[in-house]
């Protein structure tokens, strides 16, 4: 199957993404440590001014305590506005050094927060510096045009930092991704190769990795046992296949003399032994062919469907035995080519399985070019002895090779006690016959 994730694009979409939330997280950060950086530089500016007042104020106690644009001061906590008292109350939210930030800084209302700072003095008192609200003030604070410029410039900035971080990192995975993916490509590639046992048994290509590398020796391993297998069993089919055409033939040869010893009439016992070799002959015959490598296409002839299952039927009508068994056939009378041979033991297997499984009842066969399909009851389930070939003399996954390799299509289907076998003699040719189910066992 070729469908699922492609792994270039696993790759890009997991480097993208992770840089993706690491700027994220940096933009998210940067305001609250500019914030940070701020109140830190303010915090030192007013301990700094605090601390100059104290050592002036141990000199001269009428020093007026500092005040600027930016924060102002008073001498002992009643002397507080008394929102900042109230503030003083509550439990800071920041410390930068000597200096805590009580309340909400971003606040737009009159609660918002304040930074205060409370430096002791020689004489016991406390000096309380605060930074002071303008926004409160008559006109509301100063804006400056320079400093918006200036905050414009560094946002600017910020977003510039991100895009030459992520452009970079952009065509660095690219290339990155260019250089994994590559190699796999080449193994990918290579892999459908390995059908040609010449490419199986030269010599490996070099795919960069050590990991590709070992999963290439791995795969040229397993498809070397494999063809190895595939060449045993063979040669086992075509020795198989030769040793038993002799036995067969004396057999058979036998069994003619006999019947010309008893006057043309053979007793039922030689009449089975004489179907057995028959059909031992045939199946013989299509294991051979199925073993060559390249089979040559089998010969067409004319074949009267109709003769045909009825000559089966005859031969393996024993097979019913006391069974209540009516057969009904729907047999066109068209004309049709077909491999005599192929066509007489696929179609002799099919009837054999609904004769020998069959339950009571009524077996159809059904036959229009190029349909042949043969439906009829089967036991209960729990009355089923498991069997993998349903009674085929060949088995169910040889008959699915050998129609595979004539272009033929096998559909079995089990439904409600009624099983059906559809031959189709008009499929696609395949390479090889698709597995079998695992839950088609004895009809």
């Amino acid at each position: 199957m070729r469908n699922g994730l492609s792994l270039k694009w696993v790759i890009s979409g997991s480097f993208l993404l992770l840089i993706a939330v690491v700027l994220l997280i940096y933009s998210l950060l940067l305001p609250e440590y500019s914030v940070r950086g701020l109140l830190y530089t303010a915090s030192a500016m007013m301990e700094e001014e605090a601390q100059y007042f104290a050592r002036h104020y141990n000199k001269d106690p009428t020093t007026p305590p500092p005040h600027n644009y930016f924060y102002t001061s008073v001498i002992g906590k009643e002397a507080l506005p008394g929102k900042v008292r109230q503030l003083l109350d509550t439990p800071p939210s920041l410390s930068f050094g000597a200096v805590q930030v009580f309340g909400d800084l971003d606040s737009d209302d009159d609660d918002e927060g304040r930074a205060i700072l409370a430096q002791p003095l020689a004489d016991g008192k406390t000096l309380y510096m605060y930074d002071v609200d303008h926004d409160q003030e008559e006109g509301g604070e100063v804006e400056t045009p320079l400093s918006d410029a200036y905050l414009d410039r560094e946002l600017h900035g910020v977003i510039f930092i991100s895009l030459a971080v992520f452009i970079p990192a952009l065509i660095i995975i690219a290339l990155l991704v260019w250089w994994l993916v590559r190699p796999l490509g080449r193994l990918s590639q290579w892999s459908s190769t390995l059908k040609d046992p010449d490419t199986v048994a030269g010599e490996r290509p070099n795919f960069s990795f050590k990991e590709f590398n070992m999963l290439a020796d791995a795969l040229a391993q397993s498809m070397q046992q494999v063809q190895a297998a595939s060449l045993r069993e063979g040669r086992l089919l075509r020795y198989t296949s030769h040793e038993l055409r002799t036995p067969l033939a004396v057999l058979k040869a036998n069994i003619e003399l006999l019947t010309l010893q008893s006057g043309g009439a053979l007793p039922p016992p030689l009449q089975r032994i004489e179907r057995s070799v028959l059909n031992m002959q045939r199946i013989a015959e299509t294991l051979l062919w199925m073993s060559r490598e390249l089979p040559e296409a089998l010969p067409e002839e004319p074949i009267d469907m109709s003769g045909l299952v009825n000559e089966l039927i005859q031969e393996q009508r024993y097979l019913i035995g006391t069974r209540d068994i009516e057969l009904t056939l729907d047999i066109s009378t068209t004309p049709c080519r077909l491999p005599l041979t192929a066509c007489r033991i696929v179609v002799g297997n099919f009837l054999r399985n609904a004769l020998q499984y069959a339950d009571d009842g009524t077996i159809e066969i059904h036959f229009d070019y190029p349909r042949l399909r043969i439906l009829n009851r089967i036991r209960e389930a729990k009355q089923i002895e498991p069997s993998s070939d349903y009674g085929y003399g060949l088995g169910l996954e040889l008959m699915r090779q050998l129609c595979a390799r004539l272009g033929w299509r096998i559909d079995v289907l089990v439904e409600e006690q009624r099983f059906s076998v559809t031959l189709d003699f008009d499929a696609s040719p395949t390479e090889e016959a698709p597995p079998a189910d695992p839950g088609e066992e004895s009809a």
